[in-house]
């Protein structure tokens, strides 16, 4: 933070009433949320994509198997 920042703040709280220190206090709890919707935003999609590749990975697992039944079931056939 800039230093005339800091200095505005700490002027307005020794000037201001309670209800400036309740603005500032809501302010800072705004800005914290924000950050951790930005945060939880990411990380959805970040797990999107892993189930995504996941359910991919289990598709071509499940496709081997069946073509490996069908194999096994084709030799012992003959």
């Amino acid at each position: 933070m800039e230093l005339s920042l800091i200095s505005s703040i700490a002027e307005l709280l020794t000037t201001g009433t309670s209800w400036a220190f309740c603005g500032l206090l809501a302010w800072g709890f705004w800005r914290i949320n924000e950050r951790k919707d930005k945060q939880l935003v990411e990380m959805h999609q970040r797990l999107i994509e892993i189930a995504a590749a996941q359910t991919a990975a289990v598709s071509k697992m499940e496709a081997a198997l069946v073509s490996l039944r069908t194999a096994i079931e084709g030799l012992m056939r003959r």
